[in-house]
């Protein structure tokens, strides 16, 4: 099995253009997910096995209909506003200004996306959610806040598949369930689409561009450095982002999904990580549409 380091060369090698690091992403995204899938099987047959000895089930309790399992919204962190927070003076950001696009894809999440919008508020930062369909239907309300905060959102589609296996049927069902969500929800339609695990399809490509949304939104991954899916703490965490800022980099980042199931110190790192990209010069802005139909230059990192 190769390394993460070997995985990352060939990506390099392999991915022209301006977004790199994709190939060695999806590699260790779709690891991670098996790996959580087969803990989660684990998990939960042994908590199904202790349920069933303490509750002394019986013949007739097997063949009663089992009882509908609720969805427990875990509450993360919060970010709290320091005093340096509140005496930091309002960005400047002129023409001239290196601007990173910090990107949060896989939300809205309550175990997540409040903390991250809590740091973005404190650190006057605005940056680009990629959300998702199910998951905005089921947190409406933190995606309204991310919009009322002047967060630009995105679609991600409805759920996190993989679109190289679908038909066109069900490539069209994932953007159009995606897409109706947001607007249902937001009251505003998404204009730009990024494909979980950064994997396009033609038959989704011709369905992106019948519904007029600027798909394949990338991101810049030119180190071997680990993503936050793969839980290597703040401090990691905090170097991967300031190493990937530089002017018009897209920083790829998580407020869902695999990133949830991290520990809670790892968040640090936010905080922590626009105050060291600061200290080197830069500032934050968001992507958009440029307007224009050439490939990467479909969207820009903007001024907020």
């Amino acid at each position: 099995m190769l390394g993460a380091a070997a995985l990352a060369a060939q990506a390099r090698a392999r991915a022209p253009g301006r977004r790199r690091g994709k190939d060695a992403f999806d590699v260790r995204r779709r690891r991670t997910l098996v790996t959580v899938s087969v803990l989660v099987a684990l998990l939960g047959s042994g908590v199904a096995g202790f349920a069933t000895w303490l509750s002394g089930a019986d013949e007739a309790t097997a063949d009663a209909s089992p009882a509908s399992v609720q969805e427990v919204s875990v509450v993360g962190p919060r970010y709290a506003p320091t005093a340096a927070d509140r005496a930091r003076p309002p960005a400047r950001i002129t023409p001239g200004t290196p601007l990173v696009g910090l990107t949060f894809d896989d939300g809205p999440t309550p175990e997540r996306t409040p903390y991250v919008l809590d740091v973005l508020a404190a650190k006057g930062v605005k940056a680009t959610f990629f959300f998702q369909g199910d998951q905005t239907e089921k947190h409406p309300d933190i995606a309204r806040r991310a919009l009322a905060e002047g967060h630009v959102i995105a679609l991600h589609s409805y759920e996190h598949v993989y679109f190289p296996d679908l038909d066109q049927a069900r490539a069209r069902d994932q953007i159009v369930r995606g897409e109706e969500a947001l607007t249902r929800e937001l009251g505003v339609r998404p204009t730009m689409f990024r494909y979980p695990f950064g994997e396009a399809s033609p038959v989704a490509d011709a369905v992106l561009a019948e519904r007029g949304l600027i798909g394949g939104v990338g991101w810049d991954w030119r180190s071997n450095l680990k993503g936050d899916f793969e839980c290597p703490g703040a401090d990691a965490l905090t170097r991967f982002v300031v190493t990937e800022a530089r002017d018009e980099a897209v920083i790829l980042l998580h407020d869902g999904g695999d990133a949830i199931t991290c520990p809670d110190p790892q968040w640090q790192y936010l905080p922590r990580a626009i105050d060291a990209v600061r200290d080197n010069g830069l500032e934050f802005g968001v992507v958009r549409p440029t307007g224009r139909k050439n490939g990467d230059e479909e969207t820009a990192v903007v001024a907020p």
